[in-house]
């Protein structure tokens, strides 16, 4: 065997599974929505995937390390003049540090073509949310079970009634939500459809508004977030007028928070209590 051989074909492997796992990411659903829904890839979590990504990163920083020194003749050679004396800013040099440099400022500065990447990846990863659905609020995967459901406003006796229909006894009201699905094979986002029951979703025919707010509230229109957690917008805008909040449906609840000299928290809590505590 060769050591030279080794590593060029180490460093070789380890640049595939980079470009694997960075096109895996790139087109992943947003992180909340990935745990949310257990979204997994030939297998394998997001949590897996960057795993895998990192440590291939390592591998390959690694065998790179190793490669440049079993070729520095030839490294070394291509940073010299035609009178063959070393000269770090070669013309070819040049070209791959301004190659380099016009990349790097592009996407810092968020200007096209660069910025069409991040657009694409973004874009792909929203219609990743259209198809997993958001969780009722960041991460809540990672909530204890008592605190989940104060926060999506459903009574504790009743989502543990749910639960024990398809045979889930929860014997610790602390149990994070994500160890809960795990143990019985389902996704955050199956076991809380299982706790809200089917008679509870077609009577009320609306989503619960959560105590904190989901990523990404703030850029809904007033309308958008009366849509999404199936409202009416007359009586939402209402609501906030009764408290004294002057409210277009066709702007974003940020955008009516910072007009009104509040939080956009402050707006949900608003509606959440003119809606009659969101029983």
């Amino acid at each position: 065997m060769s050591l030279r051989r080794i590593v060029s074909l180490t460093l070789f492997l380890a640049i595939a599974m980079m470009l694997t796992s960075s096109i895996i990411l790139y087109i992943v659903p947003h992180g909340r929505v990935a745990y949310w829904a257990s979204w997994k890839l030939w297998g394998l979590s997001k949590t897996q995937w960057g795993n895998l990504h990192t440590n291939a990163g390592l591998l390959m920083l690694i065998a790179a390390s190793f490669h440049v020194y079993y070729n520095w003749r030839p490294v070394t050679g291509y940073m010299k003049n035609k009178a063959r004396d070393f000269k770090l800013f070669t013309p070819n040099f040049n070209a791959a540090l301004a190659v380099t440099a016009v990349v790097a400022t592009l996407t810092l500065l968020e200007v096209p073509p660069m910025a069409w990447v991040q657009d694409l990846g973004e874009s792909i990863k929203d219609d990743g949310t259209e198809t997993y659905g958001e969780p009722p609020y960041g991460h809540a995967e990672e909530s204890g079970l008592r605190t989940f459901l104060r926060n999506v406003g459903l009574d504790p006796e009743v989502a543990k009634a749910n639960l024990a229909t398809v045979g889930i006894e929860v014997n610790d009201p602390d149990v994070v939500i994500a160890d809960l699905a795990r143990d019985n094979n389902l996704s955050p986002q199956e076991l809380f459809k299982i706790m809200k029951g089917p008679e509870v979703q077609e009577a009320t025919g609306s989503k619960a508004i959560p105590t904190t707010m989901p990523r990404g509230t703030g850029k809904l229109t007033l309308e958008a977030f009366c849509h999404e957690y199936n409202r009416d917008v007359a009586e939402a805008v209402t609501i906030l007028e009764t408290a004294g909040v002057k409210a277009d449906p066709g702007h974003s609840l940020k955008d009516i928070a910072v007009a009104n000299g509040m939080e956009v928290l402050g707006l949900l809590d608003l509606l959440r209590e003119g809606y009659g505590g969101d029983q």
